[in-house]
């Protein structure tokens, strides 16, 4: 097994996926003995998300020391969060009226479905970026709590070095640091092993229900996350930043998304790719993390599209009016449900109260939710990375004499 372990581990990742597919294939329901491999893997990744965060964000920061410099990036940053998204959805509407996955099917609503709409609502969530108790913040992983916390305290350090020796303390979190990424690389070992169990599960126990009327639904999903990619290189090109060279350091973190269908699960290592494109780390652990927390573009094309399946299927047309409301209704709502379990589902809920068609339309998408989840949630993780990277670059946060992600046409940003 020597040439295994000589193997990079993105190809591992790669080979363990293939392997796991065939034998959730072959096994079907029965591989979900596997399944706890896989869970194992995702607690072992999101344990490390706060050791990880802290000290990052904070050491990168006091690297930086220009409180101005950080206030813009981090503007241009959300900028490019916000835009991006909407446009995801409006690539939705497109291919979902194109297409009309949902026309012409005759499905009744599952029996016995409950909804329960969450209490949680967007002022909320603004109320409670401020925690009452920073511990307690940390110990429920609110992130938009956590980065408001750490990004004060790390405001504050660069303040108070003006007059202050702070070294002790900026290295101390410097060696945590440290400490955390070997851990996480340690960690990231296992990713094949985990990438196989849960993709065996996800093909065993899913798979075989996307084959009938909702597979054409499926189809125009991923036709849209491929578009979103398609989007993204067109930036890249834009901004100057080679494509290959991007894809090629973010797909670690891009298949670990894409297996566990967690962001938060690739967020450390989508940190680490983010600063080998030549992010500065405090801007590189801001704008990730932000990013997984508001930014997710693969999630409101797939809802935005989801709704008005449901809507054809029912024979409930939408007005365009009412399938752009959809669209920013879908960016604020799943802002709002950050950290409620079940966050996807109650979205859609929602959003079929919203424009008022059958919550029980959720039953329809449930089946192959999981198999739609993957290629969504790789694609806000590439996001994350990617407008990080470009608003870095636009700052000139990117060392010009960098080889990483810089065209061969321009070496300068």
């Amino acid at each position: 097994m020597k040439w295994w372990f000589k193997l990079p581990i993105s190809n591992q990742i790669f080979i363990a996926i293939i392997v796991g597919a065939i034998a959730g294939l072959i096994f079907g329901p029965k591989i979900a003995v596997v399944k706890p491999i896989g869970d194992i893997f995702i607690s072992l990744i999101l344990m490390m998300v706060i050791l990880l965060i802290v000290p990052a964000l904070i050491t990168g920061m006091y690297g930086i020391r220009d409180t101005a410099k950080i206030g813009r990036v981090g503007i241009k940053i959300v900028v490019f969060f916000i835009t991006t998204t909407i446009f995801a959805g409006a690539m939705a509407i497109v291919l979902a009226n194109v297409f009309g996955p949902g026309r012409g099917l005759s499905m009744s609503p599952p029996e016995g479905f409950v909804y329960t709409k969450p209490a949680q609502t967007i002022v909320d969530v603004l109320i409670n970026i401020v925690p009452r108790n920073a511990v307690q913040a940390f110990a429920t992983g609110n992130l938009l709590s956590i980065l408001f916390v750490v990004v004060f305290f790390g405001m504050a350090m660069i303040i108070l070095s003006k007059t202050t020796k702070m070294d002790t303390l900026a290295h101390f979190f410097e060696e945590w640091s440290k400490v955390s990424l070997l851990m996480l690389n340690y960690i990231i070992k296992l990713a094949p092993y985990g990438a196989a169990a849960l993709i065996a599960y996800s093909i065993g126990v899913y798979g075989a229900k996307v084959i009938g009327p909702l597979g054409f639904f499926v189809v125009v999903v991923y036709l849209g996350e491929i578009l979103i990619l398609i989007e993204y290189t067109i930036l890249m090109i834009l901004f100057k930043i080679a494509p290959a060279k991007f894809y090629k350091i973010v797909r670690d973190p891009a298949m670990i998304a894409f297996t566990t269908c967690s962001s938060m699960a690739a967020l450390g290592v989508n940190v680490q790719a983010t600063e080998k494109m030549g992010v500065p780390r405090g801007i590189a652990t801001f704008g990730v993390t932000l990013g997984n927390v508001i930014h997710m573009d693969g999630t409101a094309l797939y809802q935005a599209i989801a709704v008005i399946f449901i809507s054809q299927v029912y024979g409930l047309p939408l007005t365009i009016y009412q399938q752009i409301m959809v669209v920013v209704m879908a960016t604020l709502v799943t802002i709002s449900l950050v950290g409620v379990p079940g966050a996807g589902t109650a979205t859609l809920g929602i959003l079929l109260m919203a424009v008022g068609l059958p919550v029980e339309g959720i039953g329809l998408v449930l089946a192959v939710d999981r198999i739609c989840d993957m290629p969504r949630t790789m694609n806000n993780v590439i996001g994350d990375a990617l407008v990080t990277l470009i608003a870095a670059k636009t700052e000139g946060m990117v060392p010009s004499n960098t080889d990483k992600i810089q065209t061969k046409e321009s070496n300068a940003v």
